[in-house]
């Protein structure tokens, strides 16, 4: 079988987390440039407006397309964060107006001066880090948001399911205060896209 983008993420119902890797062999994981399936990142950026969010820390900004799609559509110039230095420097020629910087999710407070906090699909690739994470918003974005955007699987989960597996769950096994969700898809699809947002007390 051809190799694709998702053997280095999560292949066999186990992680994988190549994330380096996977961005210097493949131009375009997740179709990022055409978003094929857009509601959780319409969700998204409906939660900023909404609750008159100006600013916020992208997790997992991957090659900029979302950030870009925030800034075209709030005016609000995203703190973009990647793991991977390969999609950090290809979203900065990409969108040289905008903000990218090689670091990791553990390292959020360091961007405690922003108004939100957002997931962009990186919460199956930090199962296990994700109490401590929680505990750190607690400390140093008290009052602030936590937006998350997240695809859930059709009855072909096979990777995180001892944590959540549906929105329902999600929400409940998040300590913050619920403020909005979102769930949706089409007949043709095989994965659910979702946003939530939360009030970090």
């Amino acid at each position: 079988m051809q190799e694709t983008y998702h053997d280095y993420v999560i292949s066999n119902g186990q992680f994988v987390g190549k994330f380096e890797e996977m961005y210097q062999k493949f131009d375009q994981p997740w179709m990022q440039d055409r978003q094929p399936n857009p509601y959780s990142r319409q969700a998204g950026i409906f939660h900023l407006q909404k609750y008159g969010i100006r600013s916020v820390l992208e997790c997992g900004s991957g090659l900029g397309y979302y950030a870009e799609a925030i800034y075209q559509q709030t005016g609000i110039i995203p703190e973009g964060i990647e793991i991977s230095p390969t999609a950090v420097e290809k979203a900065k020629t990409l969108f040289p107006h905008l903000r990218f910087n090689v670091d990791t999710v553990q390292n959020l407070a360091n961007y405690k001066h922003l108004d939100a906090i957002l997931f962009a699909e990186i919460t199956w690739y930090i199962l296990p880090d994700l109490n401590d994470l929680f505990a750190r918003m607690k400390e140093h974005f008290a009052g602030k948001y936590f937006i998350h955007n997240l695809v859930f699987y059709k009855g072909s989960q096979k990777y995180g399911t001892d944590y959540f597996t549906n929105l329902q769950e999600f929400i409940t096994y998040v300590p913050f205060t619920l403020l909005g969700y979102c769930e949706a898809t089409t007949e043709q699809d095989s994965t659910i896209e979702t946003s939530t947002i939360f009030k970090i007390e």
